[in-house]
């Protein structure tokens, strides 16, 4: 296993000072500047799972909130381009309810998914609301949970986990009226008595899949499935310790897999990228010497992928936000630690409307009453803003405004406000000297 070394980073910073621009080796998406940050909900532990682009040009995101009353409900809120809300939804039963995934219609409308408790036990829960968050369909198919849920050609496929003689991997696929077409489960390989599935990747001809199985040891596991849930492969992969996995991109060429290790020296982000035919094309380690992980994946524009996740050596709080820009070789680009004094951490994210990316997670800083909704977008265009904002669980701005569907940024004081950092160690004078010490130090094997 090859951990990439942060000093990557500091390389790219240098070379860009002593190349010219146009230089074809360096023709990378620059590295984005935090265009502004906003925190929602209430005054208990708030949390976005997923975010999608909106026709409208905003956003629509979900996950869950703790309200008094009725303990975890289900949570979708609506923003505008500039993280203003427009409308939120709490969708709850008796019991916890979870939304995981969210994919937006054409229309204005949108599906989210996840688990409910409402029969007594987790459910996998499937809702489509409107394009003003009114519910149009609820449906719980079966034992579980659906972790990823992703738009195809025809339909829909959700993906995650379900009990069936043990937990299985569990696909269902939805044509475009929301009707099933076929569902599947899927058992771990032999050597391991569990498995689930936590990404959806369509393809042509099906999907790719990635989840973990557990046995004497929890593992990363890939699969390729045809067009009616036929398996054609699977993969599994792990060290001596545990791997948990996240979330998957790719397409065509390939599977991408993002998570965690903990089979080494420390608790580090691991990608595994798979080809169509389920080779390891590469797997890279990604972070400092203490605890990180990544928790989602996407594609980019040119080429790469970008992750995002969570880092105890950000330098900035207890927890940051960790966001890590590759080459489609998994090559570092940049990586980058966001957020406040407290505990930070950004779960999905999605290109934004107007170029860079929008990430949504969980924050206890910037003026949280408690764990908060977050939502941060870095902007690639240099552009920044020095304002920062918190919503309401009721849809009410913190500085008092008083209209439940609309609310207003609220500017936090420096001192309670921190920019973005890189990591330790990216700064001008070490980018300089990794340049010279390049060819020692760059990967080390494990």
């Amino acid at each position: 296993m090859i951990r990439t070394a942060t000093l990557v980073l500091s390389v790219v910073v240098a070379a860009g000072m002593m190349f010219p621009s146009g230089a074809a080796e360096l023709q990378t998406e620059p590295e984005p500047t935090e265009r502004w940050n906003q925190t929602y909900g209430g005054s208990g532990d708030d949390i976005f799972n997923d975010v999608a682009r909106t026709e409208d040009g905003g956003y629509i995101l979900v996950g869950e909130i703790e309200n008094s009353g009725t303990g975890i409900d289900g949570w979708v809120v609506k923003i505008d381009d500039d993280g203003k809300q427009e409308w939120e939804r709490t969708l709850s039963g008796p019991g916890t309810d979870r939304l995981y995934s969210v994919v937006a219609d054409d229309d204005g409308g949108a599906m989210v998914a996840g688990r409910t408790d409402q029969g007594g036990s987790a459910t996998g829960w499937i809702v489509e609301l409107d394009s003003n968050g009114e519910t149009q369909s609820e449906r719980t198919p079966g034992t579980g949970a659906f972790y990823g849920l992703e738009r195809d050609e025809n339909g829909y496929v959700l993906a995650g986990w379900t009990s069936d003689s043990g937990t299985k991997g569990w696909l269902l696929k939805l044509d475009g009226s929301g009707e099933k077409a076929w569902e599947e489960t899927y058992a771990a390989p032999g050597e391991y008595s569990s498995g689930q599935f936590k990404g959806v990747v369509p393809a042509s001809n099906g999907y790719f899949v990635a989840g973990e199985v557990e046995g004497s040891s929890q593992d990363a596991w890939a699969m390729r499935i045809g067009n009616d849930g036929e398996r054609r492969w699977q993969k599994t992969a792990g060290g001596s310790d545990r791997e948990a996995i996240w979330a998957a991109t790719g397409g065509d060429d390939g599977i991408v897999l993002s998570g965690e290790s903990e089979s080494g020296d420390s608790r580090d982000g691991l990608v595994l990228k798979y080809d169509a035919n389920g080779e390891l094309a590469w797997e890279n380690r990604y972070g400092e010497d203490d605890v990180d992980w990544l928790d989602s994946a996407i594609k980019t524009d040119d080429g790469g992928y970008l992750f995002t996740g969570g880092t105890l050596t950000g330098g900035i709080g207890s927890a940051d936000g960790y966001v890590v820009k590759t080459g489609g070789d998994g090559t570092v680009q940049w990586e980058n630690a966001y957020g406040s004094a407290q505990w930070d951490k950004p779960f999905p994210a999605v290109k934004a409307h107007n170029g860079g990316y929008l990430l949504a997670g969980q924050t206890g800083g910037f003026g949280a009453e408690g764990m908060d909704g977050w939502v941060l977008h870095l902007g690639l265009d240099g552009r920044t803003s020095d304002s920062n904002g918190t919503t309401n669980g009721d849809g009410s701005g913190a500085g008092g405004a008083t209209d439940t569907d609309e609310s207003a940024p609220t500017a936090q004081s420096e001192d309670e406000r921190t920019g973005n950092t890189s990591l330790p160690g990216f700064t001008g004078v070490v980018a300089i000297a990794a340049v010279a010490l390049s060819v020692l130090i760059w990967r080390r094997r494990r």
